[in-house]
């Protein structure tokens, strides 16, 4: 009887180590690199994390530096000093200094003042460098293959000396070691092989002496100031106070040599081993049950800035531990919907049924013996606690309780036997989705459906939601949302309205009564509901365009810290929740989301558009899987926060490489491309890191967050630069300090200050020599043109003694003499004139006329007038327009009169454009190039013959005054018009921009426009 009570003791004991086990490295993410950069099967031989956040790893083909994303290997090359081709031991001083133990070439120090090497040839007892370690007064010890020496701060080897009778010359170094004390532990290759320095000597330890014969392999000291020693194959002992004691870990520890050991910052103990990694973490020893770390034989253990362990293994590269964000737990098939009950247990709706989940564990009950086979899509608590669960058949809906089972299907009344969704809206009330309409079960168990007859048009009920107003939310598979009360829906909302679109996956109601739909084609947020109205007043969509990476998003969830959980297609992703607000209300364009992969213990292959996830009563998240669910806990996640490490790396200078070390580059004259490469270092996540950075005196600001790791900048101007260079990492955390990197950029003679003084200065010179001589030029034009003047008004006086002559010539007598007798008398401009009712009045003005012309003899300006103003007389003698008159550089003309034309505005712009048209094609080939504005107004004038010495045919009224203003008002190379021409050819082919308000002198303020072409731009001069 007692041996069988033993057996289960014993039977128990072994569930709840082998349960442990899974529990403790389920909460890790194990990454390997086989190949470190051109270093392919690489037996990693030391591991470390240097002041500057990169590793360095020891390896027989060099050292090989990684930021996370990149391997770089060193040694030695015609290019460098180094001395080293293969690595056996990495160390970083207090002093920054890297020495680096190769296999057969010594010791190298890699220091900023200078590297130094340490061989056979100035001391070393051997070239094969095994163990390196620093005591606290700075002495720098090293063991080889043939004995131990420590280099002071000065750089003297000495060799220290061991106890009498203890080894014979020349030990094999294993191992070197510094306590909290300052003690140096030696462990050598011989029996009896742990030595502890002490007065001068290296001494061993009695108190192993109970083992006779045995072989140290590892030793470190916890945070207690215990000493934990491996001894090969007799296991794990522990120092402590100077006894000895030896410890059963219940592990391959026991059996296996142990190699490394590491303390971690929290206390947990790591060992590494010939069978694979062990760890003490409060009192109980787990080893791991990884792939790629089972059967390796472990070199080194460290742990890095951010607390994650990485493993030097002796054939499989490197490894990193990573506590996972998530913890994934398998089922045997996809879980759509998990729920929690009253009572704490988890129930979890899978294609096989439905699992209850307690305390780590799977539990059976009537529940999960009743739905075992069955497809369970749903499951959801009660405020009774009891359970329902939606089947996709027979028997449809089930409820379990203190009733037990119970069920709903076709032969009770359901709508349908494929049950999607089921909640409860009141005491006793469900809410029943199926694939063929909606049913209500009342509490004294009688069912209501609702239809297509009943409003229902799509029947296929995907969500359920009951909101605060006792609304009852139905997402459909094409139709949008139903809206619901008192089992009587009264309104629909499809993608017309403004829903993202209508197939609805979920709906639900945050904190804050806010409402967000997700759908097939994106989500809905709706800020404001019209309980009076009984609909949405807003809606506010967001997609992948907006940074969610897809459109189709199955459900979003809030945390109690800040973010919402999104899953799609692409997996599970967060974003900040108020990043997610504000580009919904449309004051930021993305939201940075951050998906999780396999690294961050999401081995999964998704979730699918049924899974319902939720936030449970101690702030986990539980999301279904197609493989089982995944729980995110973040208080385990909750630890300091690291801020990223940011480094220059290198520059590259017109195709010329330079590596970085803090220094300021010259560009000398005439460098075209200057390339920046960085790199920032964070292990928890380094593929999320982004960058900012810039350039002062040549970018305005920071750029916006990139991965990009490189930075090109061309023909960067004189003077001196700041590159600047943040790193964010994958929680948002900026670098503490930017790193910064000094250029200067030489200029060219050309670009020198002394050079623009003296050009400066000869230029004002030449312009002062050219105005005087232009000044010189002109006061003789001016001479010649007065003179022109002169003659041209002898000759006109000459001419207007002939001018009766010809009035008569062309007008009867009687009628001659009448006008002759009308124009002299006094206050008399007209004795010819008819009124016109309607016509439109042009005229143009040459943009700067004196300032163009200036410098022109008046020949060269008369002529190009004439040339202009021809092709305007030959256009408008076409077009059936009047020309009126030029006045200087002035031309005027009309269209209506004397003969009146029904479509005068159309005629008029189109005259106006063809002037444009006109002064193209004179400014092409032309010496003097003019620009020029036009005006146009419409409405009544009077016209007639007017002079008293010269006969014109002129215009007047107020339409003739505004016409000019608009003129005046007009931008260069455009038509300005008034109202009035505009209402004339409202309903012709010509556009117009909007009105522009204008202050007409003696008019007031007024609506004028501009004449648009055919080609949707204001008229204007090509």
């Amino acid at each position: 009887m007692e041996k069988r009570i033993l057996g289960w003791i014993f039977l128990v004991l072994a569930i709840f180590a082998a349960g442990a086990q899974e529990s403790f490295f389920d909460n890790y993410v194990y990454q390997n690199w086989n190949t470190l950069g051109d270093i392919k099967g690489a037996t990693v031989t030391d591991l470390i994390q240097t002041g500057d956040g990169y590793l360095d790893i020891g390896t027989y083909d060099g050292l090989v530096q990684f930021d996370g994303v990149e391997f770089k290997t060193i040694r030695k090359s015609k290019s460098n000093d180094l001395k080293f081709s293969s690595v056996r031991v990495v160390y970083e001083d207090s002093n920054s200094n890297l020495w680096v133990g190769s296999n057969d070439e010594g010791l190298q120090k890699l220091s900023a003042a200078g590297n130094k090497l340490y061989t056979t040839e100035n001391g070393l007892p051997n070239n094969s460098i095994r163990a390196i370690t620093e005591d606290h007064n700075g002495n720098i010890w090293v063991g080889t293959a043939a004995g131990v020496v420590y280099i002071t701060k000065e750089g003297r080897l000495i060799t220290p000396q061991f106890e009498a009778g203890t080894v014979a010359k020349g030990v094999i170094a294993v191992y070197l070691y510094c306590d909290t004390a300052g003690r140096i532990w030696l462990i050598t290759a011989g029996e009896r092989g742990l030595f502890l320095f002490s007065d001068g000597l290296f001494r061993t330890r009695q108190e192993l002496d109970e083992f006779g014969s045995y072989f140290a392999s590892a030793i470190a000291q916890d945070l207690k100031g215990d000493f934990w020693v491996g001894l090969g194959t007799d296991g794990l002992v522990r120092i402590r106070n100077g006894h000895l004691s030896r410890i059963e870990t219940g592990t391959f520890l026991d059996t296996s040599p142990t190699v490394a050991i590491h303390v971690s910052k929290n206390g947990m103990i790591w060992f590494g081993t010939e069978s694979g990694v062990a760890v003490l973490d409060n009192g109980v020893f787990y080893e791991n049950s990884m792939k790629n770390l089972a059967n390796a034989k472990i070199n080194k253990i460290i742990c890095d800035r951010e607390d994650n362990i990485w493993i030097a293994t002796d054939r499989n590269g490197i490894g990193k531990l990573t506590q996972g964000k998530f913890r994934m737990k398998r089922t045997e098939s996809s879980v759509n919907a998990i729920a929690e009950g009253l009572d704490g247990s988890f129930w979890i709706a899978t294609n096989t049924g439905v699992l209850c989940y307690r305390n780590d564990k799977f539990v059976e009950n009537e529940l999960t013996e009743f739905t075992k086979g069955l497809r369970i899509r749903d499951v959801g608590v009660t405020s009774d606690g009891d359970i329902l669960a939606s089947c996709y058949k027979k028997p449809g809906q089930i409820r379990w309780g203190k009733r037990g089972i119970e069920t709903w299907s076709t032969d009770e009344g359901l709508a349908g036997n494929k049950v999607r969704v089921a909640v409860e809206t009141g005491k006793g009330e469900l809410y029943v989705g199926t694939t063929t309409g909606l049913s209500i079960i009342h509490a004294d168990g009688s069912i209501r459906n609702v239809k297509q007859a009943d409003g229902l048009v799509n029947e296929y009920v995907m969500a359920i939601h009951k909101d605060k107003n006792d609304i009852v939310w139905i997402g459909t598979d094409g139709a949008g949302v139903y809206l619901m009360k008192d089992e009587k829906i009264f309104a629909q909302i499809t993608s017309e309205d403004g829903l993202a679109g209508n197939i609805i996956f979920k709906i639900t109601q945050d904190k804050n009564d806010v409402y967000w739909i997700c759908t097939g084609t994106g989500i809905t947020r709706i800020p404001i509901f019209d309980v009076a109205k009984g609909v949405p007043s807003e809606f506010q969509n967001l997609n992948g365009e907006n940074g969610l990476g897809t459109d189709s998003v199955f459900q979003i969830i809030s945390d109690q810290r800040g973010s919402d959980w999104i899953t799609s297609n692409y997996g599970i992703a967060s974003v900040k929740n108020d990043e997610l607000i504000e580009a919904a209300d449309g004051r930021i364009e993305r939201v940075n989301t951050k998906f999780y992969s396999e690294n961050d213990g999401l081995d999964s292959d998704g979730p699918t558009s049924t899974a319902l996830a939720i936030c449970d009563t101690h702030g986990r998240l539980w999301f279904p899987m197609i493989d089982g669910f995944a729980i995110y806990d973040p208080v385990n996640l909750m630890k300091t926060p690291v801020a990223p490490l940011v480094h220059i790396e290198s520059v590259t200078i017109d195709n010329a490489l330079h590596k970085y070390n803090g220094e300021q580059f010259v560009l000398m004259p005439g460098t075209k491309r200057v390339e920046i490469k960085f790199t920032g270092i964070s292990f928890d996540a380094p593929e999320r890191i982004q960058f900012t950075h810039q350039l002062t005196n040549f970018d305005e600001e920071l750029s916006p967050p990139s991965y990009s790791r490189s930075v090109s900048y061309t023909n960067i101007s004189p003077g001196k630069h700041t590159f600047l260079l943040n790193a964010i990492d994958g929680e948002g955390l900026h670098s503490e300090q930017a790193e910064a990197m000094l250029f200067v950029q030489k200029p060219y003679f050309y670009q020198s200050i002394g050079f623009w003084i003296f050009a400066v200065t000869a230029l004002f010179a030449a312009v002062s020599g050219i105005f005087y001589l232009k000044q010189l030029s002109m006061r003789r034009e001016q001479e010649k043109l007065q003179k022109m003047v002169d003659d041209r008004t002898a000759e006109l006086l000459e001419e207007k003694e002939n001018s009766d002559k010809l009035l008569r010539a062309i007008l009867p007598d009687k009628i001659a003499d009448e006008l002759k007798s009308e124009m002299e008398e006094a206050g008399r401009t007209s004795v010819i004139g008819e009124n016109f009712d309607d016509v439109t009045l042009l005229f143009s003005d040459l943009v700067s006329f004196t300032k163009t012309s200036s410098g022109y003899t008046a020949r060269e300006i008369v002529n190009a007038l004439n040339d202009l103003f021809s092709r305007f007389d030959d256009r408008a003698k076409a077009m059936g327009v009047e020309k009126i008159k030029t006045i200087g550089d002035s031309y005027m003309a009309a269209a209506g009169l004397p003969t009146k034309n029904e479509r005068h505005a159309l005629t008029m712009i189109e005259f106006a454009i063809g002037m444009y048209e006109d002064l193209e094609d004179y400014n092409r080939n032309a010496k003097i190039k003019f620009n020029m504005r036009i005006g146009l107004n419409s409405g009544p004038v009077t016209a007639g013959v007017i002079g008293k010495t010269k006969f014109i045919y002129d215009v007047w009224g107020d339409t003739v005054n505004t016409a000019s203003r608009m003129e005046s008002a007009a931008n260069p190379g455009k038509i300005r018009v008034s109202a009035a021409v505009r209402d004339r050819v409202y309903s012709e082919k010509i556009g117009f921009t909007e009105a522009i308000e204008c202050d007409v002198k003696g008019k007031g303020l007024m609506q004028t426009y501009e004449v648009i072409d055919l080609f949707g731009n204001s008229s204007e001069q090509v």
